[in-house]
């Protein structure tokens, strides 16, 4: 996830189940990823909701500061 919110300069939101079930262990790790790759917020392996503010200003302030999605 912090590699697609990298190259994507974008917020990334992974969630995962967590507990049992069909004969499959689920370990959480929900997570709320900034463009820079930083965890904004996470539920590591707990069944819990999280949020987090999203600032469109973050992703300008990023694209501008790294403009290679100019190369594509």
């Amino acid at each position: 996830m912090r590699a697609r919110a990298i190259e994507n300069q974008a917020y990334v939101v992974g969630v995962n189940r967590v507990g049992s079930g069909n004969g499959l262990d689920y370990c959480g790790d929900t997570r709320i990823v900034d463009p820079m790759g930083e965890i904004t917020e996470a539920a590591p392996g707990v069944e819990m909701t999280i949020t987090a503010d999203i600032d469109p200003y973050v992703v300008a302030d990023t694209r501008a500061r790294f403009p290679f999605m100019l190369d594509r």
